[in-house]
């Protein structure tokens, strides 16, 4: 089959250059521009308890000493958690977290705003918890599948140990750094989230290879293989033979493999990358039109445009317009 975008060559002619692999999981993380940091890591006394609605970011909890009880509105049975698990919600899900499933609770924006008046309502008598709390966010108006398949809550807990020894010492080292007043030490913070997010994603990568997605995907071999290509060379007029060809698989089989896991067909993922990049390219330069359709793999900005839009849902000059 050949590529529909005009002026591409023959599939026959494209060849795969030789050459590290892209970390597409970096390349992605780096596209939706994820952020992350701590709000507190602060002790609780008897009775404590945290409502969180649904929030337009993702949230997480650490419990770095004690125990607690997660409830989640869609789930019947309360989940509990024991020192060392994580807990978090990439799509922002409400939930609550508490000393026992039917402890009453304080908003988690009211409490947020306690803390960071050096007021913690939970406070009057020995403490029987310790909590590591946060959030990050993403930009959501990009229309990459991660987005589509952040999965709602991820839940790692403390009896996966050994194996999860470094992700242990990282959120010690996080909650060491959120308790502290060192120069320096907000930076400290936030980088140390973020690093503890991408850990849980890969995470989520290794132990939910079962479920199809693009986290799957990137966990296979071939398929993030595939994807490194498309992300290394945006601009080449692939195909979906010449992929397969790239990661030893037959058309067919690639396709459909491809299809299974991400959900859409190779060449819509290479046009949904290709117009991200171009948004970017469109919203943060002052290149030409014609110059951006070429690095996404247009000879024409008549071509570029009528892409563009229809994954985008509106024009390249209107996206301009927008800096």
């Amino acid at each position: 089959m050949s590529h529909n975008n005009p002026g591409h060559k023959d599939e026959n002619s494209v060849s795969v250059e030789d050459g590290p692999c892209i970390d597409v999981l970096s390349d992605v993380l780096r596209a939706i521009r994820l952020y992350a940091s701590s709000y507190y890591c602060v002790d609780f006394s008897s009775p404590w308890g945290i409502d969180e609605p649904q929030a337009d970011c993702g949230i997480f909890h650490a419990v770095i000493r004690g125990s607690a009880w997660l409830t989640i509105p869609e789930q019947n049975d309360p989940i509990f958690l024991s020192a060392g698990d994580i807990i978090a919600f990439p799509t922002g899900t409400p939930h609550q977290i508490s000393e026992q499933p039917d402890s009453r609770t304080i908003s988690g924006r009211d409490l947020l705003e306690m803390i960071r008046h050096n007021t913690n309502p939970y406070s009057d008598g020995q403490s029987v918890v310790t909590l590591l709390c946060g959030y990050f966010q993403y930009r959501k108006q990009t229309c990459l599948p991660l987005l589509r398949d952040m999965p709602s809550m991820l839940h790692v807990k403390s009896g996966d140990a050994p194996k999860l020894d470094w992700l242990n010492s990282l959120v010690k080292t996080l909650a060491y750094e959120s308790r502290i007043l060192q120069p320096g030490s907000e930076v400290m913070v936030d980088r140390l989230t973020e690093v503890l997010i991408i850990q849980l994603l890969r995470w989520q990568m290794r132990n939910q290879s079962s479920t199809p997605g693009y986290l799957q995907a990137l966990a296979d071999d071939r398929l993030s293989r595939a994807l490194s290509l498309i992300h290394k060379q945006p601009s080449k007029p692939w195909t979906v033979e010449a992929l397969g060809r790239a990661v030893s698989m037959s058309r067919t089989a690639f396709a459909n493999h491809f299809q299974a896991t991400v959900g859409m067909t190779p060449l819509a993922y290479l046009s949904q990358w290709r117009m991200h990049i171009a948004y970017e390219l469109l919203t943060e330069s002052t290149e030409s039109m014609l110059s951006i359709a070429e690095q996404v793999g247009y000879k024409s900005e008549a071509s570029f445009g009528k892409a563009f839009k229809k994954i985008i849902g509106t024009s390249p000059g209107q996206v301009r317009k927008m800096r």
